[in-house]
């Protein structure tokens, strides 16, 4: 009797490990792997058009783009692509608490003056050079969370700070630059 249930019990863990491990299968072969979130805050507030896509590689691990740019005329005209790479350290697929890192690509109008000095008078003066289309790059690091209901309904909250290089001095553009996301979307 003793030999009859151990051989049961043992029968019935292995299939209890078989099914755990199609389940398993069937779960990470089945889940949705494209994000897209657009923040109706900015839209409203500034205007500006936030809008992310999100490809999830892994359960932990996805790559995407971000991109904000202003519409209207009362604000500088800028456009920002943020190409990103996240790993999240949520329990759920693809969804809690991330890390990210983003490489912001800015393009902005800005106006810019020329220096002349004069000589005879030891004097600084500065011209206003006209506007330009100023381009940057930077690298930055940001942190947020995202949280899926139902399986499709996404929403995001996240922020990253960025360091531009270039000339920038020369047009009066900040070295520092960010993306910021309060957004919801939609998984499929």
């Amino acid at each position: 009797m003793k030999k009859l249930f151990t051989a049961l019990t043992l029968l019935l863990a292995l299939l209890n490990v078989n099914a755990q491990e199609l389940n398993s299968n069937q779960e990470s072969g089945s889940q949705r792997k494209n994000d897209i979130v657009i923040d109706p805050i900015l839209l409203i507030a500034v205007p500006m058009l936030n809008v992310s896509y999100e490809r999830i590689l892994t359960e932990n691990m996805g790559v995407g783009v971000n991109a904000m740019i202003t519409l209207g005329d009362q604000v500088d005209d800028l456009k920002q692509f943020s190409p990103y790479f996240r790993f999240y350290m949520g329990k759920k697929y693809a969804s809690g608490f991330f890390f990210e890192g983003f490489v912001p690509v800015t393009t902005q109008n800005e106006g810019f003056y020329n220096i002349v000095y004069d000589s005879p008078t030891n004097t600084t003066y500065y011209n206003y050079g006209g506007e330009k289309n100023v381009t940057t790059v930077g690298i930055g690091f940001g942190v947020g969370g995202k949280w899926v209901i139902k399986d499709r309904l996404v929403i995001e909250a996240s922020g990253g700070i960025a360091r531009r290089f270039g000339d920038l001095n020369k047009y009066d553009i900040s070295e520092v630059t960010g993306k910021i996301m309060g957004g919801i979307g939609y998984r499929f």
